[in-house]
C-alpha cells in the first residue's frame, strides 16, 4: 500500500523512465505533507465531488465490463466519464498552491503545472530553503522537491 506519483506529458499521457515515477509508503505521505504544509506548498480545499451516475441516467451496471451499451447508453457513459475525467482535472485559475488533497489521496487527480510552480515559488521563497534538500539524513525531502520541479516542466503529476 502507498502511492504512486507519475509524471504526465502535456497531452496527458504518464511521461516514460523511471525518474518521472515516486513512490511513497502509506506510512511516509503524511510526513512529506506535513512539510509542505510546513513551507506553505499546500492549499486546503475541499474535495470536489464526482458526478452521480443517476444523474447521467446510468448504473453500475451500465459500466459492468463486458456490457454492450445501446448507442444512446453509450453516449451518456461518454459523457459521465468526460465528467468524471473533468473533475479529477480540475483546478483553480490562480492557484495558491497544491491542494492538499490531490496528493493526501489516490484518486489520480491532475497536479497542474501551476499548482506545482505555486507552491515551488513559495517555497523557494523560504529564507534558507536550501538547509532543506542537504545531503544529510533523509534524503526523501530532496529527492521530492527535485521530482516536482521536473512535473513542473513535464506536464503535472497525478497520484494513484
Amino acid at each position: 500500500m502507498g502511492y504512486d506519483i507519475y509524471i504526465q506529458t502535456t497531452d496527458g499521457k504518464p511521461a516514460d523512465g523511471d525518474e518521472n515515477y515516486f513512490r511513497f509508503a502509506w506510512t511516509a505521505m503524511p510526513r512529506i505533507l506535513d512539510a509542505m504544509n510546513d513551507f506553505g506548498m499546500l492549499v486546503e480545499l475541499p474535495v470536489p465531488s464526482y458526478p452521480e451516475l443517476s444523474a447521467y441516467g446510468l448504473t453500475e451496471e451500465d459500466l459492468k465490463p463486458g456490457t454492450q451499451p445501446d448507442h444512446a447508453t453509450a453516449t451518456r457513459i461518454a459523457e459521465y466519464r468526460a465528467a468524471y475525467l473533468a473533475v479529477k482535472d480540475a483546478s483553480e485559475s490562480e492557484p495558491k498552491g497544491i491542494p492538499a488533497y490531490k496528493l493526501r489521496y489516490d484518486d489520480g487527480f491532475l497536479v497542474t503545472v501551476a499548482e506545482i510552480t505555486a507552491a515551488l515559488t513559495i517555497y523557494e521563497a523560504q529564507p534558507h530553503v536550501g538547509i532543506a534538500e542537504m545531503p544529510v539524513g533523509d534524503h526523501t525531502w530532496r529527492l521530492w522537491v527535485n521530482f516536482l520541479r521536473r512535473a513542473k516542466e513535464r506536464g503535472g503529476l497525478r497520484t494513484h
